[in-house]
């Protein structure tokens, strides 16, 4: 299910692995957010690209951090 982002309580968890869209791009990325849940992380090619919770304009939730960290 997408979820569009308006405001800060509209996140996921920090650690969840996310599907995203940047606001005004039609691109989705694969991606994750980060430890103090406040930037998304995406990393093409082994290069770290960070976005503000701000300029993301929905998400989908991928994995959730609890079986992210079983996973592993």
């Amino acid at each position: 299910m997408k979820v569009k982002v308006t405001t800060k309580e509209d996140l996921p968890e920090p650690g969840a692995v996310v599907k995203f869209r940047i606001k005004n791009t039609h691109q989705w990325r694969l991606g994750y957010r980060d430890s103090e849940g406040s930037d998304f992380i995406e990393e093409p090619r082994g290069i770290v690209y960070r976005y503000s919770w701000n300029q993301i304009d929905e998400y989908l939730l991928v994995i959730t951090p609890e079986e992210n960290i079983q996973q592993h």
